[in-house]
């Protein structure tokens, strides 16, 4: 179930990522602090749904562990659910 998770943290993150750049026309460091904060959040759910993180125990440890695997599987997700164009003469 954790590993779901993380797959549909990153294909809901990177096009929610996305859009949110897109819409406010954000690039460079704004379009990061939105990345970043995109990813906290789901991190954080992410946390709370796996029953991981309660309001007792909210460390920045856990935080930052769920934090990576989240950006890491929407990378991976974002890499496989976006096909880049190929030149025809390549």
């Amino acid at each position: 179930m954790e590993q779901l998770l993380y797959w549909l943290a990153g294909g809901v993150g990177v096009p929610l990522i996305q859009w949110l750049k897109k819409a406010f026309g954000l690039d460079g460091i704004p379009a990061l602090w939105v990345t970043l904060g995109v990813s906290i959040a789901l991190a954080v759910a992410a946390l709370f749904i796996t029953r991981q993180l309660s309001l007792d125990d909210f460390t920045p440890m856990n935080l930052l562990a769920v934090f990576g695997q989240v950006v890491a599987a929407a990378t991976v997700a974002y890499k496989l659910l976006v096909q880049e164009e190929v030149p025809e003469n390549a």
